[in-house]
């Protein structure tokens, strides 16, 4: 079982790949596989911050998505809050498998921590 997760974060790895342009402060999210349909709303976007990423607090951004290109940018007003959803970014798939292997042994604390989202 290990090897899957292994495997599974790899593959979101591989598939999402992150970009930071420091200059413009720009995190840019883009998905390398192809598929039909939208990427995200930016509300959802915000979800996978909040769940994965242990976002805790409001962080003023941009969130425009280019679903042609499959593409995500973060626009930050501020280094600060840039930094700190790139620190997010940076280790998101890792935390996301790693609550998924925390629920599949059973440890449901991993996701009663997870903040208050919309549906």
């Amino acid at each position: 079982m290990e090897e899957l997760f292994t495997t599974l974060k790899n593959i979101l790895k591989n598939s999402i790949v992150i970009k930071a342009d420091q200059p413009n402060l720009i995190i840019s999210i883009i998905i390398k596989s192809e598929f039909k349909g939208n990427i995200a709303e930016p509300e959802e976007v915000l979800v996978m911050l909040k769940m994965f990423g242990g976002l805790r607090e409001e962080v003023p951004l941009d969130i425009e998505i280019d679903n042609e290109n499959r593409k995500v940018n973060l626009k930050f007003e501020n280094m600060e809050n840039f930094e700190k959803i790139l620190g997010i970014t940076t280790k998101i798939w890792d935390n996301a498998v790693d609550m998924l292997i925390q629920v599949t042994e059973g440890n449901f604390d991993v996701i009663r921590d997870i903040p208050d989202v919309d549906e």
